[in-house]
């Protein structure tokens, strides 16, 4: 007993020397140990809860990536829980800004814009969409033109009116399917007949124009590299030519199809596509002075492009083509090669030889010249040549291009006034469709120039060409230098001051001996918005007032003043 009690003792000393050790001076370089960590070698750890933290020694006491209150009470938590009581932005990156999302903006449901100008000639433009549900859209747009003339001497009065509505819908994730239909009314003046053209009814000649097309396109697109597309298009249009003598009178009516596939695939190497595509058109006109005449033409084509070094974009295009105008029938060759080369950031080129048959139909002729007689017939076309072009950027805000081409024109279609005769004397009556080989080198320069943001701006381009035909002379009608630019000025957000212009240099007119004067159209615009959905604007057509020939033998107008109103929805 007397030795267990002696035993006791000499622990008891031994633990208190060994506490006195530990929290006796400041010069202790013992480490701390927290008494909550002493493991006992056995199965299970002991735990001395009236036991209190002694603190570390000998240690940096701003550790370098967070610290812990070396006092707290009691040391319960794990490290894991304690480092999860740390405010994370001592222990992370800062917080990135805040995240703002693109949102799409509120597409306007409808535009109308209408107005009236000098000679009584009232105009509206309109335009309309609706979203049906989330996979359908429909819209729609109508355009109005009409004056009641200009001229003293002779009716000079017109009318233009379309009207178009597309319906699309997505039938599938990736196939999509649109629809389209259009009609359109028009009718102009023609110019005087020489007083030698025998006049069977009194009044100026007039033409008019109805018509109806129909077109569809089904597309399925995997990705933007793969997919396909299918077309068609139909139209109706009947062209009537009202004139004082009865022999130069006639309707013409024409009916055609167009329709068309493409299919295209990427390749095995990155940024590299195929594609099939074929190419189908036909149609049949006819009049009193032509009977029923048919055309067909259709292409198959493979096309190949490749991005190269990320620089470098090859575009190769080559197939057949089979030709029909109704008059002969030919093969032709089609290709389409090209490229476009970045050289830096500001400084890109591109280049491309080309071939290819065209085929117009008797309708965009009489768009091109609405003086047009009715006994003229169609005829194929095939253009061949090469082109090149420079685009630049040499400062902010500033992007200028140059471009430089030569074609050579296997049967040209170019248009002079016909002649016929009555009695003894050989009269100039309406224009025909004429057919001869030709050439036209062109060049042209022009710049994008956004002087202020947002504020002022302008696009302008001025062209040279020298249009041949196979026997020397010029093509009529085209000329040989001409410039187009617009002037763009916001003052303020509601207010926009626009100015465009255009020069026409000089023209031969073949059948008079003549050279039409070149012209220069000023015209000039003010759009200003009272609200988002009210605005007001005012046009001034041929400020200068030029009186000017676009086809020899027609005055066109003089200077005019519109004023309207606009309205969004």
């Amino acid at each position: 007993m007397k030795r267990s009690l002696f035993a006791v003792f000499l622990l008891t000393m031994m633990t208190g020397e060994i506490s006195l050790a530990q929290s006796g001076g400041q010069n202790s370089l013992l480490p701390e140990i927290d008494p909550q960590d002493i493991e006992i070698r056995s199965e299970f750890k002991a735990r001395f809860p009236g036991l209190r933290r002694q603190p570390i020694l000998g240690f940096n006491p701003k550790p370098r990536v967070f610290r812990i209150d070396p006092n707290r009470m009691p040391f319960m938590e794990t490290p894991e829980q304690a480092v999860a009581s740390i405010s994370l932005t001592q222990l992370d990156r800062p917080e990135p800004p805040a995240r703002t999302i693109l949102r799409q903006p509120n597409r306007t449901t409808a535009f109308i814009r209408g107005g009236v100008g000098s000679y009584i000639s009232p105009e509206l433009q309109a335009y309309a969409f609706r979203r049906l549900n989330e996979k359908a859209i429909i819209s729609g747009d109508l355009n109005f033109e009409s004056s009641d003339g200009h001229l003293n001497n002779q009716d000079a009065g017109f009318r233009f009116f379309d009207f178009n509505g597309v319906y699309s819908t997505k039938l599938k994730k990736s196939t999509k399917a649109s629809v389209s239909a259009g009609v359109f009314n028009d009718f102009n003046h023609l110019f005087e007949l020489s007083g030698n053209v025998p006049n069977d009814n009194s009044g100026t000649s007039q033409k008019s124009y109805q018509g109806v097309h129909i077109g569809a396109i089904l597309q399925g697109n995997k990705n933007a590299l793969e997919g396909w597309e299918y077309y068609i298009n139909t139209s109706l249009v009947g062209i009537g030519l009202d004139a004082p003598n009865a022999a130069l009178e006639g309707d013409i009516d024409e009916q055609s199809l167009k329709t068309g596939f493409e299919k295209k695939w990427a390749g095995k190497e990155l940024y590299e596509t195929y594609a099939l595509k074929f190419s189908l058109d036909a149609g049949n006109y006819s009049s009193q002075q032509i009977s029923n005449t048919q055309w067909a033409g259709g292409d198959v084509r493979f096309a190949y492009q490749k991005l190269l070094n990320f620089n470098t974009q090859l575009n190769l295009e080559g197939g057949l083509a089979y030709i029909n105008d109704g008059q002969e029938s030919r093969i032709r060759f089609v290709t389409d090669l090209g490229f476009a080369h970045t050289v830096n950031e500001n400084v890109r080129i591109e280049g491309s030889i080309f071939a290819r048959p065209e085929l117009k139909t008797m309708w965009e002729h009489h768009q091109q010249n609405r003086f047009l007689g009715a006994g003229s017939v169609l005829g194929q076309e095939y253009r061949a040549g090469i082109k090149s072009g420079l685009r630049i950027q040499p400062l902010k805000g500033l992007s200028a291009f140059a471009n430089v081409s030569y074609e050579y024109i296997d049967n040209l279609a170019y248009y002079t006034r016909s002649q016929q005769t009555f009695g003894v004397n050989n009269e100039l009556t309406f224009y025909g469709i004429n057919f001869e080989n030709g050439n036209k080198i062109y060049f042209d320069i022009g710049a994008t120039q956004q002087l202020v943001s947002d504020k002022l701006w302008f696009d302008a381009v001025l062209y040279a060409q020298s249009p041949k035909l196979s026997n020397g002379d010029d093509v009529p009608f085209q000329e040989k230098v001409g410039f187009n630019g617009v002037v763009t000025f916001k003052p303020l957000k509601a207010l926009s001051i626009k100015s465009w212009m255009q020069y026409t240099g000089e023209r031969t007119a073949p059948a008079t001996n003549q050279t039409l004067s070149g012209f220069l159209l000023v015209n000039a615009g003010v759009d200003y918005e009272i609200n988002n959905t009210f605005g007001l604007y005012i046009k001034v057509l041929n400020i200068l007032g030029e009186k000017y020939q676009v086809w020899e033998g027609y005055q066109e107008r003089p200077f005019q003043v519109f004023g309207g109103i606009k309205l969004k929805i």
